[in-house]
């Protein structure tokens, strides 16, 4: 009877084990020391724009715009040692719209990124080149958008804020390690 209950316990444990591996990711929740960005009480929708994602809303105004995340948080893996200092591989790319940018009078878009860890000590963002994602095929196929690769150096609380003509939007985000099983 000792050995049934024991190959039950086992069989128990490693179907757990392997639920567990199989299961999806867990729901990403920020801290409440952490007050991320939430979707606006009366959203904005960017002329001639596509919806936003599922996890995603709309944010800014028509001289600046992004796409937030409703959970509010980024995932982040730590470079390798002695690869600190690299850009990549990227934490996020961030996508921004502006009634005012055109791909093709600013295919490098002169849009400024910066972010603060609001909830200790960091070094900046690193930041690859601006660029742009091409509109739709087509006469009518829009203005394209301006592409910025973020990397942020430490997990934490981050304010990100961008600038482009003059205009500033700005957003919080928590940026939490990837679990070992999430990868």
């Amino acid at each position: 009877m000792t050995v049934l209950r024991l190959g039950v316990l086992i069989s128990v444990v490693a179907l757990t084990v392997v639920g567990q591996q199989n299961s999806p990711r867990q729901t990403l929740v920020p801290p409440a020391s952490c007050r991320v960005t939430t979707p606006p009480a009366h959203p904005f929708t960017p002329p001639a724009w596509s919806e936003p994602g599922d996890d995603s809303f709309w944010l800014g105004s028509e001289k600046l715009w992004t796409e937030g995340s409703k959970s509010g948080v980024w995932e982040w893996e730590p470079h390798k040692p002695g690869h600190e200092h690299e850009v990549q591989p990227l934490t996020v790319k961030i996508s921004w719209g502006s009634v005012d940018y055109y791909w093709r009078k600013e295919p490098r878009p002169n849009l400024t990124l910066t972010g603060r860890r609001l909830d200790g000590e960091a070094p900046p963002l690193l930041l690859m080149p601006m660029t742009h994602i091409l509109p739709g095929p087509g006469p009518n196929a829009g203005p394209g958008t301006m592409l910025a690769g973020v990397y942020v150096p430490t997990p934490g609380c981050w304010e990100i804020t961008g600038e482009y003509r003059g205009e500033k939007l700005s957003f919080v985000v928590w940026v939490q390690p990837v679990k070992q099983g999430n990868q």
